[in-house]
């Protein structure tokens, strides 16, 4: 019974070092953001700053681990690719909420004004694995979101 405990413990210890059941590995979104801007055709495109994320999608800095954002400097254009990871899940909910509102938000902004915008937008959305929270819109969207995936799941 002891060996079958200590074994038991031997097991659960490397499956927690090992992320077992998260479904994420660990991400740096800088990274991800540099890879995706090597191959993002839209060049009139400007980083966001920490001081950016309240007022543009109303996220508290205090629930952010880290993030990366890159969004279309021109307004006719609606590219716009933020990562965010959680400090933890309760916080990427609220992450999660707050992108899902600027989604929307974008797709009542394009729908009547910019059409071939809009149509882009439809393609892409707002995806959450484990803590980490995306919004890619772009023409690019399958490339750049199979950029992100890879590098934030196992």
């Amino acid at each position: 019974m002891k060996k079958f405990l200590s074994l038991l413990l031997a097991v659960t210890m490397l499956c927690s070092l090992a992320a077992c059941g998260g479904g994420t590995k660990q991400a740096d979104l800088s990274k991800v953001m540099a890879d995706m801007k090597a191959k993002i055709t839209n060049k009139e495109m400007m980083d966001y700053s920490a001081e950016d994320l309240m007022p543009n999608y109303g996220i508290d800095s205090a629930d952010v681990k880290q993030f990366a954002a890159y969004v279309d400097s021109t307004g006719i254009r609606g590219d716009e690719i933020i990562f965010l990871e959680g400090k933890d899940s309760d916080a990427a909910k609220r992450i999660k909420e707050k992108l899902d509102a600027r989604y929307k938000n974008k797709e009542n902004e394009m729908k009547d004004y910019l059409p071939e915008e809009y149509a882009v937008l439809k393609k892409c959305g707002v995806n959450q694995n484990g803590n980490y929270v995306s919004m890619i819109v772009s023409p690019q969207y399958e490339e750049l979101n199979g950029i992100y995936n890879a590098a934030i799941k196992k």
